[in-house]
């Protein structure tokens, strides 16, 4: 049922999708549909000329069904590189690491899975110069293939939509805002090599466009001066002074503390 030819089965609809979801999540009929809509958001990263929003509850679904029904994932390796990427560029959401404890093992060692994974791997320990390189790994159709093995459609399309403009930015921005929750001013070296671009004009244009997301449109990236990039001021990376944060205190005044504390207690 779900090996039919991609071209055959046309993507649902968001709301088309959700209804699938609301009344027959657990309906392996619905396996076709789903992965339909999976190839149909890899699209949508990919061009611009198609609209297609992230489902993580139906990749997830897609996920839970290959799992209760194995014999009905025959592409099922294939689906879930794509499922494995559009998670990826959730970061630093978990959508990823929620889907790899469903994920066959033999996938999550498999390519270009493999490779997906190590990405998140190092966008999550903040390795960001070192992620480019793995990234861009994902963009050639033929990596990590054994001989002779053929580049599936599937394959082709996420090589395409890594190549693509929106997916190495939609990582960036992401990046741009975990360097300004960190940095008042960081080392024009170090933004460069997260960001994967090449000098201070690139920097400043990207992240002049990036806001924190959460309704205050203040760009992130107030300037970039000499050897340095600003960042704007938020409560994460601005020094708190007053009453809601005091440096000296001693051993003395915090072991008083505890002692009052402890025969209170013991009252």
């Amino acid at each position: 049922m779900n090996n039919l030819p991609t071209e055959t089965m046309s993507s649902p609809s968001h709301s088309e999708v959700q209804a699938l979801l609301s009344g027959s999540s657990h309906d392996p009929s619905i396996i076709p549909q789903l992965e339909a809509y999976v190839r149909s958001q890899v699209s949508a990263v990919a061009s611009t000329l198609v609209d297609c929003p992230y489902s993580f509850d139906a990749n997830r679904t897609l996920v839970k069904l290959y799992t209760f029904y194995p014999n009905l994932a025959g592409n099922g390796g294939s689906i879930l590189s794509l499922v494995s990427f559009l998670s990826l560029l959730q970061f630093p959401n978990t959508d990823l690491m929620a889907l790899n404890c469903m994920i066959p093992e033999h996938v999550v060692h498999s390519e270009p899975v493999a490779t997906i994974v190590r990405c998140a791997e190092l966008l999550e320990s903040c390795s960001f110069a070192a992620f480019w390189p793995e990234f861009r790994k994902l963009g050639i159709p033929e990596y990590g293939l054994a001989d002779g093995q053929g580049v599936s459609d599937d394959r082709r399309m996420l090589a395409d939509a890594i190549n693509g403009v929106s997916a190495g930015n939609a990582i960036r921005t992401n990046i741009v805002r975990i360097l300004a929750r960190t940095y008042g001013k960081a080392p024009l070296g170090v933004v460069l090599g997260a960001l994967d671009v090449n000098d201070g004009e690139a920097v400043l244009e990207f992240g002049s466009k990036v806001t924190s997301g959460e309704g205050d449109g203040t760009p992130l990236v107030e300037g970039v001066d000499g050897e340095f990039v600003t960042f704007a001021s938020t409560a994460d990376n601005t020094k708190r002074v007053g009453s809601a944060f005091k440096d000296n205190v001693s051993y003395d005044q915090v072991a008083g503390m505890m002692a009052k504390s402890t025969a209170l207690r013991g009252q």
